[in-house]
């Protein structure tokens, strides 16, 4: 397994309050999230920094 950080920027009307569960859902599209956090807003978007978890895949 091995880290890696992600930035993602999310377009606010796909996500409803609260947004962790939104955050969540997206951020595990792309591995095991171990922390991440809201570094950035607009009017229309969000931007998340992560550190997730990757599996390495199977040969």
């Amino acid at each position: 397994m091995q880290t890696e950080f992600v930035r993602l920027t999310l377009p606010r009307h796909a996500l409803s309050p609260p947004f962790y569960d939104c955050i969540e859902q997206a951020l595990q599209a792309h591995g095991q999230p171990l922390r991440w956090a809201i570094t950035a807003t607009t009017p229309t978007e969000l931007t998340v920094e992560a550190v997730l978890l990757k599996s390495q895949p199977r040969p």
